[in-house]
């Protein structure tokens, strides 16, 4: 006896930049589950209940689909992390914000650092431009403030190392939350590798 086919389930109307947010977001997560070279329209389909073609009238081809999950990815980090954190008045405060507002991101949206993780260590010329643009604006951020702190003390380049160390170490306590490392391992990294760097603003020894 031949079964029927199991009627496919036709996604919710929306409006054409509701669905095209939707897009992206589960974009995000098939690019975090498959990779930034695997994931394909089709796991996008899939994961939204619309047709193929659909997916490819928001993102004509594969290049575009990249550059849009890489974009959504970029804005997260500035949304979440770098804009709530200069909401504060304090440039101390600011700073040293900066990391735990990552870690906050990492736990809610984790697919989302995982891209950026993968992002980072992509070897792909044109990838690796992007990434350095968007690397540059957070490297930039950071080194801005402790210019601002170290009054002067501390040169332009000193600053800026300073600056990728602290979004180092952040990448590697955002990796330990994705790893599922107990929080009293994560606080004891953050207390004696990573704060001490937001505190590091005076001239070198």
């Amino acid at each position: 006896m031949v079964e029927p086919k199991k009627k496919r389930l036709r996604a919710a109307q929306m409006d054409p930049e509701t669905r095209r947010i939707q897009l992206l977001q589960l974009g995000v997560s098939a690019f975090a589950s498959k990779g930034i070279d695997s994931a394909k329209h089709a796991d996008i389909a899939r994961a939204s209940g619309v047709s193929v073609p659909t997916v490819f009238s928001y993102f004509p081809n594969r290049e575009a689909l990249v550059e849009a999950i890489l974009d959504e990815v970029a804005r997260g980090i500035v949304a979440e992390v770098l804009e709530p954190a200069q909401q504060l008045s304090d440039t101390q405060a600011r700073l040293e914000a900066t990391a735990p507002l990552y870690i906050q991101f990492a736990e809610k949206k984790p697919d989302y650092v995982k891209v950026w993780l993968m992002w980072s260590m992509h070897f792909a010329h044109e990838l690796q431009v992007k990434y350095a643009l968007v690397e540059e604006q957070i490297i930039g951020y950071l080194r801005g403030m402790i210019l601002e702190l170290s009054l002067g003390r501390r040169a332009d380049d000193s600053a800026e190392d300073l600056a990728r160390m602290i979004l180092a170490c952040s990448n590697v306590l955002a990796k330990m939350v994705l790893d599922g490392v107990p929080e009293a391992r994560r606080e004891r990294f953050y207390r004696h590798v990573l704060q001490p760097l937001t505190t590091m603003v005076q001239a070198d020894d």
